[in-house]
């Protein structure tokens, strides 16, 4: 790692791209949100589910398992890979999460998370997936993460008197505080 030095440092510049920014798009499926990441110069998809099919020319990684997505890290480590990707587009985060899950519990070899003594699983499994997207950005790779839509119901009423129900990514609240925490812009996508 470089040294520090403060008295070098230059003022931040904001650029009019999506270059390096940390974005959520969430939208029902088939609404374009992976041919919008698409759309993103040099990019890497991470494929925690097969959404890409009928994209031509981006690259994508099949993501089975979390190692898979902890082999990705130790490679986007390594210089070659900044002269490569500028975007790293994870297709869906809420299957990231879930694996990042899976992996917690074969690693503490328990059947789920909730049996990690003293409820110490969740914790393990808010740092690991923190960790892992903080190290991207440190990196100095943009995210892009996708998400499906649900529907919430909400306390409100219409004129009308019918409830009012919101849409929000179909994420697991921890995963979501976490993402929104990084992320820049939230984007909905609907037809």
């Amino acid at each position: 790692m470089a040294d520090i030095d403060i008295f070098t440092l230059e003022p931040s510049k904001i650029s009019r791209d999506l270059k390096g920014k940390f974005l959520l798009i969430y939208g029902q499926p088939k609404t374009g949100k992976s041919t919008f990441g698409s759309q993103l110069p040099r990019s890497l998809f991470l494929n925690f589910e097969q959404g890409t099919n009928a994209l031509a020319g981006i690259r994508s990684v099949p993501i089975l398992r979390w190692t898979d997505a902890k082999k990705v890290l130790t490679q986007l480590r390594k210089p070659q890979a900044k002269e490569m990707y500028d975007s790293i587009v994870v297709d869906t985060a809420s299957i990231a999460w879930q694996l990042c899950e899976k992996y917690i519990c074969q690693r503490e070899n328990v059947e789920s998370i909730r049996d990690v003594p003293w409820g110490q699983g969740w914790n393990m499994l808010k740092s690991e997936f923190s960790e892992f997207w903080r190290e991207i950005t440190l990196l100095g790779f943009g995210i892009l993460f996708i998400a499906h839509s649900k529907e919430k119901p909400t306390e409100m009423n219409d004129e009308e008197g019918n409830a009012i129900t919101a849409v929000c990514p179909d994420l697991p609240n921890q995963a979501y505080t976490i993402i929104n925490s990084i992320v820049d812009i939230i984007g909905y996508l609907q037809v």
